[in-house]
């Protein structure tokens, strides 16, 4: 059985948990929390070069990265498939996925140490943030309508991009912005509620909430955040 490491309130151990999931492949989980180094795991750094988040221990080693871990998980478990059949769809799919990665999640992930810490971020930075965010959600339309799923017509990683990335974005943006820097996508609110019906979406989402403390314990006693 293959194990991956990590911690249920990240969203990047959340992309091959979800994955694998509604893929219905057994897997076992071991908590590791990142901050890994000469004082917290050392022994991490073997499966994680960098200490992150996550790492799947496969039969022939270790895999880190989620992109790289997706690529293993699709290619030893195929069905049913995260990726459509032709090369133009599996571009669009990987084009909207590297789009909310990038410009969503990478963007609104610079406010995260304000979040969890409580505290205030610069207003330069804050308005650089907002400005990023408000330029990707104008342009989201162009690649996903969210009549039914987020590309084409069954579940694929696109669909994993925007169920971990994007609420990060409203998050941010209700905390700092007081709004929803998404809130004008269009059909983006009733996606949301039908991913949510989801059983896979459902336990990452409730497992998420669950080790959401813990992870918050976790950084108070090695950063006192």
């Amino acid at each position: 059985m293959i194990r991956l490491h990590g911690f249920s309130a990240s969203n990047y151990y959340n992309v091959p948990k979800l994955a694998l999931l509604e893929k219905g492949v057994e897997f076992e989980e071991v908590l590791s929390y990142t901050g890994v180094g000469p004082k917290y795991k050392p022994e991490y750094l073997d499966k994680s070069p960098l200490g992150k988040v996550p790492a799947l221990e496969t039969p022939k080693g270790f895999i880190s990265e989620s992109r790289p871990i997706l690529e293993y998980i699709e290619r030893t478990y195929p069905e049913p498939s995260l990726i459509p059949q032709s090369p133009f769809d599996v571009a669009k799919v990987q084009e909207l996925s590297q789009f909310i990665e990038l410009y969503f999640e990478l963007v609104a992930r610079r406010l995260i140490p304000n979040l969890l810490g409580g505290t205030q971020p610069h207003p330069a930075v804050l308005k650089e943030v907002e400005t990023s965010l408000d330029k990707a959600a104008a342009a989201l339309p162009k690649l996903s309508s969210f009549d039914q799923f987020a590309y084409g017509d069954k579940f694929t990683v696109a669909d994993i991009a925007a169920i971990l990335n994007l609420p990060i974005v409203r998050n941010v943006g209700k905390a700092f912005l007081d709004r929803d820097p998404l809130a004008e996508v269009p059909g983006l609110h009733e996606y949301f509620k039908r991913m949510a019906q989801r059983p896979a979406v459902q336990k990452v989402q409730a497992d998420a909430a669950e080790n959401r403390p813990q992870f918050m314990a976790h950084l108070k006693a090695l950063y006192g955040i």
